[in-house]
């Protein structure tokens, strides 16, 4: 299984690091720098995301404990139980709120699958309540969403999953039966985005 996982992570450059940074933006299948081996490409998995990881652990408490009213015992359950205290009356913020904190809890489901989620719902939380309680992001972020859903309706290709995606997808989240049952979803999604992009 490391195996295969490796195959799908890692991308081996024979050319070296000066190569893969001039693929910097362009499309590929696994890491540009191999992540264990390659100065830059730790710098990536070891640096840069752990202090992203580090940034959203300092600072997603003090958001809780603003969300909590400063209340303490509110606070100590906010940290057992963050769903609850992360809720919205607002059904634009509740929906935008449920969507991808599900979309990520069903997606990272690995072995690191605790983890990954503690931090992407974390940084979820962040981003929203930017936007609900500072009214100056509100219409941006709603502004946002809707250029991003009719860009993606204008251009529905741009979301297929390609061969590699799907290999990914497969070996990190669950194999088979799971990653099929999404793939299933994916296409329904996709012929549904074409129909509108039809109209």
């Amino acid at each position: 299984m490391n195996e295969i996982k490796a195959k799908c992570q890692i991308r081996y450059d024979p050319d070296g690091e000066k190569k893969a940074q001039a693929n910097h933006n362009k499309p590929r299948v696994g890491f540009t720098h191999n992540c264990y081996t390659t100065g830059l490409g730790r710098l990536f998995q070891e640096t840069v995301k752990g202090g992203l990881e580090m940034a959203i652990g300092k600072a997603w408490p003090m958001l809780l404990r603003y969300r909590c009213n400063g209340d303490k015992d509110k606070f100590r359950e906010g940290k057992k139980n963050p769903d609850a205290v992360f809720i919205y009356d607002d059904p634009m913020f509740d929906l935008l709120n449920k969507t991808l904190k599900d979309t990520a809890r069903g997606y990272l489901t690995d072995s690191e699958a605790k983890r990954k989620q503690e931090i992407v719902t974390q940084a979820i939380d962040m981003i929203i309540m930017l936007a609900f309680e500072d009214i100056y992001y509100r219409p941006l972020l709603k502004l946002e969403i809707e250029n991003v859903i009719k860009a993606f309706i204008k251009h529905p290709e741009l979301l297929e999953w390609d061969e590699n995606e799907e290999r990914v997808d497969a070996v990190f989240n669950g194999f088979e039966g799971y990653a099929n049952e999404r793939k299933k979803r994916h296409i329904a999604f996709m012929n549904s985005v074409r129909e509108r992009a039809k109209q």
